[in-house]
């Protein structure tokens, strides 16, 4: 429009010298905004391998502990005895005692015991899925926001192509007309307009592939960003998602504690004895062993211990409840926008055909100087806009898929 503007009010021409100008430029106007093909840069790379080197990146940043010793017949750490008694009377008795203790754990010590370790190993799996998850989200958002930008990339590229292509026909053309001047700076315009964009695009793109290198070693993305094995989700799918998993286990975990301060459960002590005597002149040593075994009178909790997991019962549920709802929101939020996007997918694609014929049409009476540029421009806009929302909708629909599968859980 600006280019048609600046024609009418700064050229002075026959009218039929504006009129031709007026058509070349709006022309070259109209092939500048028209939809391109997308390619990406082939990589030797995939999504599963991206998420494995986020994986350990993310495993190498974690705070290496070396790992504990667990007993499983000692409920706690033994203890030693000393004690030495010396008398105070003529020919009284000194004495010299040394016990180790040894805490036992009960049999249904043993068995809750068995419980935990089983806990633990859900737990570290349950974990390394948390993890992988949380991997993939950032891998997910790293490569498809690579991706948009190289789609614009590729587009004003090819948009610059096609300008430098028109350029010596229109430029002769304006020439002819006596306007060269003014067909530059139309030209040089539009050319400095597309060159702006595509910087900041670069600048985008440039920004996401550092965060991606620093994730996962690598700039490149795939050149299939669809999911290798899509999961297929139902209404229901959110619940088996990995952060629901581990609120579970913990919600086990307090449990096991609850049950562990039962007084059914308090350790057996083992103590061994080394007693010697020495009385006017008369030396003496013994040796003994001493077993102790709590009496328990069923289930029984201190009313501290009583509060205590209630306190913790309820903080755990709110937590849950909080995570559940959330985790509902997103998946529900990604269902919808996949749904948008491909209903405006089926609306649109059908008439591509029709909209080829009216632009083929819109061309052939711009040629014959039969339609008003402006009106025209106006037109071929909006039909070229609906075929470029066509193919991103293409791109935008795998994505939002892409989505849904993280707002449901499932790691590449």
């Amino acid at each position: 429009m600006w280019i048609d503007n600046f024609v009418q009010q700064h050229l002075n021409l026959p009218a039929w010298g504006k009129r031709d100008l007026a058509i070349s430029l709006l022309l070259l106007n109209l092939l500048l905004l028209s939809p391109t093909a997308h390619a990406q840069t082939p990589a030797n790379t995939s999504l599963s391998s991206l998420t494995d080197a986020a994986e350990a990146r993310l495993q190498t940043d974690l705070v290496q502990r070396p790992e504990t010793w667990v007993s499983s017949w000692l409920a706690a750490a033994p203890t030693v005895s000393i004690a030495a008694l010396q008398s105070q009377a003529d020919q009284g008795t000194d004495e010299l005692e040394l016990a180790l203790s040894l805490p036992l754990t009960s049999p249904s010590g043993h068995q809750l015991n068995q419980q935990w370790q089983s806990i633990a190993q859900h737990y570290q799996q349950q974990l390394l899925k948390l993890r992988r998850w949380y991997a993939s989200g950032q891998v997910r958002n790293l490569v498809w926001t690579i991706a948009q930008h190289q789609q614009q990339q590729q587009l004003l590229q090819q948009q610059l192509q096609t300008y430098q292509g028109l350029m010596a026909p229109l430029q002769q053309q304006a020439e002819t007309t006596e306007a060269d001047t003014y067909f530059r700076y139309g030209l040089q315009q539009a050319q400095t307009q597309l060159a702006m964009l595509q910087l900041e695009h670069q600048q985008h793109q440039q920004a996401a592939e550092q965060q991606l290198m620093e994730l996962t070693g690598t700039r490149q993305i795939p050149t299939n960003l669809a999911d290798a094995n899509p999961t297929k989700l139902d209404a229901a799918a959110w619940q088996q998602h990995p952060q629901l998993a581990l609120l579970q286990l913990h919600e086990q975990q307090l449990y096991l504690q609850q049950q562990q301060n039962l007084s059914g459960n308090t350790p057996w002590q083992v103590t061994t004895r080394f007693k010697r005597i020495d009385t006017a002149g008369i030396s003496e040593n013994q040796i003994g062993l001493q077993l102790d075994i709590p009496l328990s009178l069923g289930a029984q909790l201190s009313q501290t211990e009583q509060s205590n997991y209630q306190i913790s019962q309820q903080q755990w549920l709110q937590d849950y409840q909080q995570s559940r709802q959330q985790i509902i929101q997103q998946y529900q939020q990604a269902q919808a926008q996949l749904s948008l996007l491909e209903a405006q997918y089926q609306m649109l694609q059908p008439h591509q055909q029709l909209r080829q014929q009216a632009q083929s049409a819109l061309l052939l009476l711009l040629q014959r100087q039969e339609i008003n540029p402006d009106i025209a421009q106006q037109r071929l806009q909006q039909l070229f806009a609906e075929q470029r929302q066509v193919q991103l909708l293409k791109q935008q629909i795998q994505q939002a898929y892409a989505q849904l599968q993280q707002a449901a859980g499932v790691p590449l």
